[in-house]
């Protein structure tokens, strides 16, 4: 099916809602010095083929642990709920915090999402025609904490905690035939560490900078898991400042799972951040490797346009990668700054790829 895209309206008289509050004046200054812009609202609305008119709002709250140290990045708090007239209902919330001097990290993501979703089976060859419908119920969390070893070196632990419902799909279709793991439903409860090099010098949209991530998560019965299995993940990215309003932004990802892996734990390729274009979930196997460049330049004021390419496939173990196996996509999209002080942007992406395009609306950059 032709893969239509969110149309957002967002109701402009009520885009950001920021509040002030006055610094108390210092032992050099007579006049009390602003404290910047940190709070934004609003509400929206969408509407695709996948959701029909869906109704939502989102709410992030922005900070510095300390005021006065303009050495760290902007830390942040958000929530989004999204409901719609299919009786699909998302509620993310998601949390990074810089604490003084930037010695420690930390990160929080739970979710609760009730999503009518698609499945084209298992491989990176599977048919378009292929598609087959299907529901599920999850909630998830996932804590991260980060301590600075050297300069710009992290070491740290994460824990992940899902519960999934049995999946309501066809009887005798592709998860009956592939014996899909997890299609029962279960927990899954893993623990593991993570190894992270960060020189980007915003939290939101870098002009510059490096970030390199390493994570391996190992989910066991003890753990309170009902499937024993270990995820192996890779995230390079890289920012090139080309001018005051340009910048060349890179990305690689490679994912590997092993074990009796779950169906909601496979990698998956597709989606608002990397092959857009692609549904989320077009390509589920056990690997992945894909890799993007996206070209972004500010126009005027606070909006800005982008370019983007990307490619990649997915495998049921790393021998099985094909140089004759990738998937392309590419597109473009634009972006209003929401924040000028937190460089936070809307961006509307719109990717092609074979047999499918897509709009996508998001909060902050897709890296």
């Amino acid at each position: 099916m032709f893969k239509t895209g969110l149309f957002v309206l967002f109701l402009i008289y009520s885009l950001p809602i920021f509040s002030q509050q006055p610094l108390a004046p210092d032992s050099l200054h007579l006049s009390p010095l602003p404290q910047p812009k940190n709070l934004l609202a609003f509400p929206f609305v969408v509407r695709s083929l996948e959701t029909d008119w869906g109704f939502g709002g989102i709410a992030a709250r922005f900070f510095k642990m300390e005021k006065h140290d303009t050495s760290i990045r902007t830390s942040d708090v958000n929530l989004l709920a999204l409901y719609t007239l299919k009786k699909q209902l998302i509620v993310v919330l998601n949390s990074t915090i810089f604490f003084p001097h930037e010695n420690r990290i930390a990160r929080f993501q739970a979710s609760y999402s009730y999503f009518p979703d698609k499945f084209w089976g298992l491989g990176n060859h599977t048919h378009f025609e292929a598609e087959e419908p299907f529901t599920e119920k999850q909630y998830f969390i996932n804590p991260q904490f980060l301590q600075r070893v050297h300069r710009k070196l992290y070491v740290g632990l994460t824990y992940e905690f899902q519960h999934s419902g049995a999946v309501d799909y066809i009887q005798g279709g592709l998860f009956d035939k592939q014996q899909i793991t997890g299609r029962y439903g279960g927990n899954t409860s893993g623990i593991g560490p993570i190894v992270s090099w960060d020189t980007r010098n915003s939290a939101y949209s870098p002009d510059h900078g490096v970030f390199a991530e390493m994570q391996y998560v190992w989910f066991h019965r003890s753990l309170g898991s009902d499937f024993n299995f270990q995820v192996f993940s890779l995230d390079f990215r890289k920012f090139f400042h080309l001018s005051e309003k340009s910048v060349l932004a890179l990305q690689g990802i490679a994912g590997l799972t092993s074990g009796n892996t779950p169906f909601r734990k496979l990698e998956e390729l597709g989606g608002a951040d990397m092959m857009r274009g692609y549904y989320a979930g077009r390509f589920t196997d056990k690997c992945l490797t894909a890799y993007q460049a996206e070209y972004r330049r500010l126009l005027f004021w606070r909006v800005g346009m982008v370019a983007f390419a990307a490619t990649g496939e997915v495998s049921k173990d790393p021998k099985h990668f094909e140089l004759d196996g990738f998937h392309y996509t590419y597109g473009g999209g634009l972006r209003f700054m929401l924040s000028k002080e937190e460089k936070l942007n809307l961006r509307v992406d719109y990717g092609m790829a074979k047999h499918s395009t897509a709009f996508n609306v998001q909060l902050r950059e897709a890296f």
